[in-house]
């Protein structure tokens, strides 16, 4: 399991370092903006709209990263899910009642 994490850490794309952290940060910033500034939010079409948005901008900028860096990171789309997860965590948290 060390060797592993070694292993991970050591590479061209680490699995962690501030450019996750970035990422992560990011896409929480996303999916909470467009969640609050949805049409319905408390609704699940708010979730999705904001979801979709936050996933769009990744692979966007994952893209780019492709074209212009000739390198796309599958570790970097992770950590715009983990934010997107933290982001729905956060608007879960803050909706009186916990229920969608």
């Amino acid at each position: 399991m060390i060797a592993a994490i070694i292993l991970l850490a050591s590479s061209p794309d680490p699995m962690f370092g501030p450019d996750k952290i970035k990422h992560a940060a990011g896409s929480f910033i996303i999916f909470s903006s467009a969640y609050t500034l949805s049409d319905s939010p408390w609704d699940c079409r708010g979730i999705a709209s904001a979801a979709g948005i936050t996933v769009s901008a990744g692979l966007l900028k994952e893209i780019y990263d492709w074209k212009t860096k000739g390198k796309f990171s599958w570790r970097d789309i992770f950590w715009d899910g983990v934010g997107l997860a933290a982001g729905l965590g956060a608007v879960w948290v803050g909706k009186k009642g916990g229920e969608f």
